[in-house]
């Protein structure tokens, strides 16, 4: 039986050690109060993830260092196996340097790893100022195109008389 040893990476530069990594996954849940202060909540989506990794390279610490700042600085999505899963469109948000009597000579790190989620957008024949975009992203969300909206006067008197006669 043979083993395949997995690289670990973080934007194509190998990682000799993870410490720890911290996984967030979140979802937005809007609540909106109704009647006699009930809130509810009709819809949701989830937010990009967040990873937190403590980590070393057995390398001079100053070029580790060049090295994922050159990383981060390209703003280029790229993937990240953690221990749970394989995370793509990851940007390095963070990086945090250590430097201490034991560590002195590698280059000790921790750094925040954030999902950017890219979403495709494409045109539609609309009127000249609403191309009639939409899109969606791909986690399955999509955009509906509703046109173009436009506010009518509302008559209050008349809207305060129907209200009235419910």
């Amino acid at each position: 039986m043979s083993c395949a040893i997995l690289t670990r990476d973080i934007g194509g530069i190998p990682v000799d050690v993870i410490v720890s990594e911290e996984c967030t996954s979140e979802m937005e849940i809007p609540e909106h109060p109704v009647e006699k202060g009930a809130k509810v909540s009709d819809h949701a989506w989830r937010k990009p993830e967040v990873i937190n990794i403590e980590a070393a390279n057995a390398d001079m610490a100053q070029a580790g260092y060049a090295a994922f700042r050159q990383v981060q600085d390209a703003a280029e999505p790229f993937d990240f196996l953690s221990g749970w899963t394989l995370h793509q469109n990851m940007l390095i948000q963070t990086l945090t340097p250590r430097r201490d009597v034991e560590t002195g000579q590698i280059f000790s790190f921790s750094c925040t790893l954030k999902e950017v989620i890219i979403v495709e957008t494409q045109e539609g024949g609309g009127t000249k100022g609403n191309a009639g975009a939409k899109g969606g992203d791909e986690r399955g969300q999509s955009a509906t195109n509703r046109g173009q909206v436009q506010a009518t006067e509302v008559d209050n008197a008349d809207a305060l008389a129907r209200m009235q006669a419910i």
